[in-house]
C-alpha cells in the first residue's frame, strides 16, 4: 500500500513479486463466499497502475490482482491494515483506499492527514457530542465540480497536460472542499481526488544531513554539484522534480523555487503531502 509522499508518481513505481497474477474482469463483481449483505460499492483505479493488489487481514498481498476500473461490492466498515484503511470485497480480501476512485458510485477525496469536519461558519461539526474526525487514509465523497485551474492555482490536478482544480469554499481564510450539506474539510488535508494526485505549485521541505555532514550539496540541471551549499535543518521551497542519470547513479532532484538549481531527494528529511510537477 502506498504512503503519501511528494515524489513524482513515475519515480515511485513499486516492484511486486507475487507468485501469480489473477485478473478480475472489469464489471460489478460479487464477493466470493460472502454471507452478509453488501454495504455498498467501490471502483478501483484511475491511476498509473493497470492492476491493483489485494490484501488479507494480516496485510500480506494475495496472489490476486484486479483490473483498473473494476467495481466491487464491499462488506462492513473500512478496516485499518498496514496503517491504511481498506474495504473488504470478499472473505479475507481487502482493497486499500489508495486504490479506490469511487465510493458508492460517487467521486472521492483521499484524506492525507487527520481532518475535522467544519460547517459553513468554520465551526467543527459534532455528532453525539463528539467532534467528527476523518482519519488519515479514509476516503469520503465530495460535492463540487472540477474545472480548468487558475494560472496561479496552488493546488491542482493534471489531466492530459492541463491543470484542473476542484471547486473550493473559503472560510475564515482557509480553503475547504465540500463533502456534503454544510460539511467541509480543509484542502490542505487532501492529497488525491478520484485517485488522481493533487499537485502543488511548490512545497516546503526540511533538509537532512548529507552523508552525515551538515553541508548539503546543490546541483545543476545535469546533476553536477555547484558552488552553492545549503545547511541541514534549513527549509527550502521546491516546485518541480526531475530524474536524471549521473554516471551509474539515478538521481531524483527537486528544483529550488525561483532558481535553476536542485537538491537531491535523499537529502530531504521531511517529505510533504503533495507532489510537484515533473520537469521534462
Amino acid at each position: 500500500m502506498k504512503l503519501i509522499k511528494s515524489i513524482s508518481l513515475a519515480a515511485a513505481a513499486l516492484s511486486l513479486t507475487a507468485p501469480a497474477i489473477v485478473l478480475v474482469n472489469p464489471s460489478i463483481t460479487t464477493a466470493q463466499a460472502a454471507t452478509k449483505k453488501s454495504t455498498g460499492t467501490i471502483t478501483v483505479g484511475n491511476n498509473n497502475r493497470s492492476v491493483i493488489g489485494v490484501y488479507n487481514a494480516a496485510g500480506k498481498q494475495k496472489n490476486q490482482k484486479i483490473k483498473n476500473g473494476t467495481t466491487f461490492k464491499y462488506y462492513g466498515a473500512p478496516k485499518l491494515i498496514n496503517n491504511e484503511y481498506t474495504y473488504k470485497i470478499a472473505k479475507d480480501k481487502y482493497v486499500p483506499t489508495s486504490a479506490i476512485s469511487t465510493l458508492n458510485g460517487k467521486s472521492v477525496l483521499y484524506i492525507a492527514n487527520n481532518s475535522y469536519v467544519y460547517d459553513k461558519n468554520g465551526k467543527r461539526v459534532t455528532k453525539n457530542s463528539k467532534r467528527v474526525l476523518l482519519r488519515r487514509s479514509r476516503i469520503v465523497n465530495y460535492t463540487g465540480s472540477i474545472k480548468t485551474a487558475a494560472s496561479d492555482a496552488y493546488r491542482f490536478l493534471v489531466n492530459d497536460g492541463k491543470k484542473m482544480a476542484l471547486s473550493t469554499k473559503t472560510i475564515k481564510g482557509h480553503q475547504y472542499y465540500s463533502i456534503g450539506k454544510n460539511a467541509y474539510i480543509r484542502v490542505s488535508n487532501v492529497s488525491y481526488v478520484n485517485n488522481e494526485p493533487l499537485y502543488a505549485a511548490y512545497q516546503t521541505v526540511t533538509l537532512g544531513k548529507h552523508s552525515n555532514e551538515s553541508k548539503v550539496p546543490v546541483y545543476d540541471a545535469e546533476g553536477k554539484t555547484v558552488s552553492q551549499e545549503l545547511t541541514a535543518g534549513s527549509k527550502v521551497s521546491v516546485d518541480r522534480t526531475k530524474t536524471i542519470k549521473n554516471g551509474d547513479q539515478t538521481l531524483i532532484l527537486y528544483g529550488i523555487k525561483g532558481q535553476k538549481s536542485y537538491i537531491d531527494m535523499n537529502d530531504i528529511a521531511t517529505m510533504p503531502n503533495l507532489a510537484v510537477t515533473t520537469e521534462e
